[in-house]
Formats: C-alpha cells, sequence, structure tokens
C-alpha cells in the first residue's frame, strides 16, 4: 500500500512542477503582450471616388523582423452604374503586396447594376496578416484596383461615415 502511494505522490510532484514551470512561461510571454505595437490611422468622411490607386497609406514603425503585421480596413465600399463589374481593394507594404503567406485583399462583384439602378454604399471589412515584412517605418498602402479578367468600374471608398486602417505587430504564427 505504500509503494502505490509514494508513486502516487512522486506523479504529483511531477505535475506540480510542469505546473508550476508552465505558469512561470506564461506568465513571461504575457509581460511580453502587455507593451503591443499598434497603429490605427482614421478617416472621416473619406469619400474618395479613384477607380485605380492608392486610397490612403498609414505609417508604423515595426520593431522586429520577426514579426508579422495585421491589418485591417474598415469602411463603405461600393460599385456604381456597370453590369457583371468587380473592383478590388488590397493592401501594400512599401508599395508591394504582401507574399508570405498571400495578399491581402478583398473583391466587390456586381450584376445587374447598369443604369445606375444600384448605388449601395456597404460597410465592409478586409483584413490579414502578412509575414516577412522588415523591421522600420512600413508605408502600409490600402488600394483599388481591376479583378482578374474584368475591366475598370466606377469604384467608391468611404462615403459620409469614418473609414479605418489598423496596423498591428503581431508574434509569429504557430510551427
Amino acid at each position: 500500500m505504500m509503494a502505490k502511494r509514494s508513486i502516487s505522490v512522486l506523479a504529483l510532484c511531477a505535475l506540480c512542477a510542469q505546473l508550476m514551470f508552465f505558469i512561470a512561461l506564461c506568465s513571461e510571454e504575457a509581460e511580453g503582450l502587455i507593451e503591443k505595437n499598434w497603429r490605427q490611422c482614421v478617416y472621416k468622411n473619406l469619400n474618395n471616388g479613384k477607380d485605380i490607386g492608392l486610397i490612403k497609406e498609414c505609417l508604423f514603425y515595426k520593431k522586429s523582423a520577426d514579426t508579422g503585421l495585421r491589418v485591417f480596413f474598415n469602411g463603405n465600399l461600393r460599385l456604381y452604374g456597370c453590369h457583371h463589374c468587380c473592383r478590388r481593394w488590397y493592401f501594400t507594404f512599401n508599395g508591394v503586396e504582401c507574399s508570405a503567406p498571400a495578399a491581402i485583399d478583398g473583391i466587390v462583384y456586381m450584376i445587374h447594376g447598369n443604369n445606375g439602378k444600384k448605388n449601395l454604399h456597404r460597410v465592409r471589412q478586409i483584413e490579414g496578416v502578412c509575414q516577412k515584412v522588415d523591421k522600420g517605418i512600413v508605408r502600409v498602402g490600402f488600394w483599388v484596383g481591376n479583378c482578374v479578367g474584368y475591366g475598370t468600374a466606377d469604384a467608391y471608398t468611404g462615403w459620409n461615415s469614418v473609414s479605418r486602417i489598423y496596423v498591428e505587430e503581431v508574434p509569429p504564427p504557430q510551427a
């Protein structure tokens, strides 16, 4: 009886030691998370009628080459006066689209919208994380352009509301 009890006490002590190590590790990680690095560029009544080109740029100071950048745009996007048309909104980092892991973009497609039948301004959010962005000052650009296989269309970004670009430095993903 005594042998079984001493084994379970030893197992319990080992489990406690592992738990204490885990708590200490989490506490160290949590301390690093308290100091976040983020920025929000806010635009009241953006009202940008560009069909192709840079809409807005948000400068951000990235502290480490090993981290990623989480970005999102939140605001009104729309197409107008076209049938079977498409526009693509996307992010760039120092003038180049993200390639690790992939582009951060969103499209708006419309059918049966010619002759001014549809002029719907809708709040949309385009979001993602880009890896392998160098540390230092990063120009985070939000652009509008053509969808693959479609011609130009009448785009509008922002309208009678607040739009924002949010940028946050985030740790690398899980292995």
